[in-house]
């Protein structure tokens, strides 16, 4: 009977012993759930096989390689912009953990990986989404500064995180953001409107462009004409006062036959041809 008992006691302690397996990329946090020696060992299990008893011991395993969620559908993030108009999206997140820091990790917040992402880490992207896009219009974040948001908040989550072992590498968004229609619709218009001003800008500009080309051809060519006119008339200057009464005569000698001329209408000069001869 006593043989019996303790056979049976033997079984139940055995019964009683759990084992669990730490595999490659993770980390194990064993935590004491009562006694004296209630809490967290500081020193993560690393990969291997270990035992624990599951009245008195639990084992959590965290992941130390890159974590990647997206939370979508039902769990897709809301925050308002600065007109109080609000905005939907699907955001993602990746982030990994530092292996050493998981005993910190669990300290802080008592819970799995699983949990710790899908509540902690998802309120935490909401609440600085809504801070961020409280202070910039709905146009900002429809527009351009959507990526200025994200980065920010990617910023601001990392900041939060990074005391506990959570290194946050990028908050972003499954496609665009979701806006009402009505403002989906305003903003489209706006847009157009915008273009069409543009687009009138650039064909003032064109013109203008245009105009003064020609009024810069026409410049270019009156001064060509007028320096033309000059050049000539410095050229007909210099001709005129380059002619003078003894060149004419020596002209006239040069083209002179040696005959006179048999009618005249006049006085036929008489030419000093001596004195034109001598001439140089």
């Amino acid at each position: 009977m006593r043989f019996k008992f303790v056979v049976s006691l033997l079984f139940l302690m055995v019964l009683s012993i759990s084992c669990t397996t730490v595999p490659a990329g993770y980390r194990g946090i064993k935590v004491y759930l009562m006694g004296s020696s209630t809490g967290v060992d500081a020193q993560p299990l690393n990969v291997g096989r270990y035992f624990y008893w599951p009245l008195t011991q639990q084992i959590f395993k965290f992941p130390t390689f890159q974590q990647n969620v997206v939370w979508e559908g039902q769990e897709e993030i809301t925050f308002q912009t600065i007109e109080g108009l609000s905005a939907r999206a699907e955001i993602g997140m990746s982030y990994y953990l530092v292996s050493d820091s998981v005993p910190v990790l669990f300290q802080k917040y008592r819970r799995g990986i699983d949990e710790i992402t899908s509540v902690y880490l998802r309120n935490m992207v909401i609440d600085v989404l809504n801070n961020l896009a409280s202070q910039m219009t709905i146009e900002s974040v429809y527009g351009k500064g959507r990526q200025l948001l994200l980065d920010k908040a990617t910023e601001m989550v990392a900041n939060q995180v990074r005391p506990f072992g959570i290194v946050v590498e990028r908050v972003y968004s499954i496609g665009e953001f979701r806006l009402p229609p009505a403002v989906v619709t305003a903003i489209n218009l706006k847009i157009e409107a915008s273009q069409r001003a543009q687009q009138r800008e650039n064909e003032v500009k064109e013109a203008e462009a245009e105009a003064s080309k020609k009024i810069a051809q026409a410049r270019g060519e009156a001064e060509s004409v007028r320096i033309r006119a000059e050049a000539e008339a410095t050229a007909n200057k210099s001709v005129a006062n380059s002619v003078t009464p003894s060149l004419i005569q020596y002209q006239s000698i040069k083209r002179w036959d040696g005959r006179l001329p048999l009618v005249t209408g006049g006085t036929v000069p008489l030419l000093n041809l001596e004195q034109l001869l001598k001439q140089p």
